[in-house]
């Protein structure tokens, strides 16, 4: 069971709010960690700050960005959003990310006096004029038809002749305050015995990096993983490429003309990611094309995290020019993190490489050239620190520096390096630190190695399919 972090959406007195965060104070099925108010006068921000939870106003343009509303969202893990008397329309985007997990009070029975201006007094001057016998609440999805989601469930109660417009809407307000705290916590429940990674905004990602036809490399390894993970994984070609470079004699189709087909028709298609993981990038014009649409979407929130896949123990992969050096440094001007072998990061730095490794104070510094080129967060694998083998890197939410040391198993597999951008992008897209999320990489990668050492094949890879228990 994974415990629920539930945002309320409100836009007055919020009383259903404050009626929630008693509920749910001692509750061990979700927190109320977030309050969001469509108007900066509501009483419910008062409510919010003598009760201790975080408050924002966004209004309806704040609303109706996601380059604001994600991160917020994300800064607070919300994996459930509930709407007590809150009036803007939800934008579609949120209702996409969010799948079942938007619920609303209405106050009235659906499918009458719903819809558009069905809100308030308005709803109980409807019912009056209506002559109604009854009234109650209706506890629904929330869906880009207004008032038309699935319901959940729905309260009563009689009304007589006599009952004035406030008599009926006090009527109706017992009703939520019995009803709505017990209902909620059903639907957090529901949610909260789903697998962790179902909690929590289901993240999509796109894989922006090479398709092998032979051998479990780029994205042929990284889409099983993620997949495995539970994320809805896409993939964009950046070349076509016959078989793993290792066996020496490959041939390559650079996709760059493809690409720039493809961008367009996404955004009209009103495509988005949470996030794009790059790897190998073909050419320099490939690399604008790329980092532009990265930086595109990293306007409205997408994370960016960057493999500048070259080469490895000194030199450049088969078939990687120097022109390479000069994309990469390209991609990693958009990157939130990027992650190059040792190698890699002297090839984008011009720092010498050193086959005996480096001191602390030299790892420093070539991370600390890695962030200057533009990436905010930075992981540098296979490099040897003090004569330990060594992931270093820089955590720019923290602002910590720090190196994970590990045994180096003498065996060579390509595909390595995707694996465990796959496992770390996993993680971190669970919402775990960088730190633990970079130790859980590095130790799968470890006991795949340690399992596989003695195929005989090696340059097609690790053969994934068969442990994916272990990630």
């Amino acid at each position: 069971m994974t415990k629920i972090n539930m945002a309320v959406f409100v836009s007055g007195s919020g009383s259903n709010f404050e009626n929630l965060v008693h509920h749910f104070q001692s509750s061990t099925i979700a927190d109320i960690v977030l309050m969001v108010s469509s108007k900066a006068d509501a009483y419910a921000m008062t409510r919010a700050r003598r009760l201790g939870i975080p408050s924002v106003v966004m209004g309806k343009a704040a609303l109706n960005d996601p380059g604001q509303m994600v991160p917020l969202l994300r800064r607070y893990g919300v994996g459930m959003i509930v709407l007590a008397g809150f009036l803007p329309m939800v934008p579609d985007y949120l209702i996409n990310m969010f799948p079942q997990r938007i619920i609303n009070i209405h106050p009235a029975l659906l499918p009458k006096f719903g819809g558009k201006g069905m809100w308030g007094h308005h709803v109980h001057e409807a019912v009056k004029a209506a002559g109604e016998t009854k009234t109650g609440i209706t506890v629904h999805y929330v869906t880009p038809v207004c008032d038309g989601g699935e319901i959940i469930a729905q309260f009563d109660v009689d009304l007589s002749p006599e009952d004035t417009v406030d008599d009926i809407a006090a009527k109706g307000h017992v009703l939520e305050m019995t009803h709505f705290p017990k209902v909620v916590e059903q639907v957090a429940r529901t949610l909260s015995e789903q697998p962790a990674w179902e909690c929590g905004v289901r993240k999509q990602i796109l894989l922006i990096n090479d398709m092998a036809g032979y051998g479990k490399v780029a994205t042929a390894a990284m889409l099983p993983i993620l997949s495995y993970m539970g994320l809805p994984v896409y993939n964009l070609p950046t070349a076509l490429v016959s078989n793993t470079l290792d066996y020496g004699k490959f041939n390559i189709l650079d996709t760059t003309d493809y690409i720039t087909g493809v961008f367009p028709v996404w955004k009209e298609l009103g495509f988005r990611f949470d996030a794009i993981a790059t790897g190998f990038i073909a050419s320099e014009r490939q690399a604008r094309i790329v980092s532009r649409y990265c930086l595109e979407q990293a306007a409205s929130g997408t994370v960016i995290f960057v493999d500048p896949i070259m080469g490895d123990e000194g030199k450049l992969y088969n078939g990687v020019t120097p022109a390479a050096i000069r994309s990469m440094r390209e991609m990693l001007t958009v990157a939130h993190l990027c992650y190059p072998n040792y190698t890699e990061a002297c090839y984008l730095t011009g720092m010498p490489y050193h086959a005996d490794g480096v001191t602390a104070a030299e790892a420093r510094r070539l991370v600390d050239a890695l962030r200057e080129v533009g990436a905010k967060s930075v992981l540098i694998t296979s490099i040897l620190v003090d004569g330990v083998h060594c992931v270093t890197g820089y955590n720019h939410f923290t602002d910590e520096y720090f190196n994970l040391e590990y045994t180096e198993i003498p065996v060579h597999f390509p595909g390595t390096g995707d694996i465990f951008s796959a496992v770390l992008i996993g993680h971190l897209l669970k919402e775990e630190p960088l730190v633990a999320s970079t130790r859980k990489a590095m130790d799968v990668v470890a006991k795949l190695i340690e399992l596989n050492k003695d195929n005989t094949d090696k340059n097609r890879g690790i053969p994934l399919e068969n442990f994916l228990y272990l990630i």
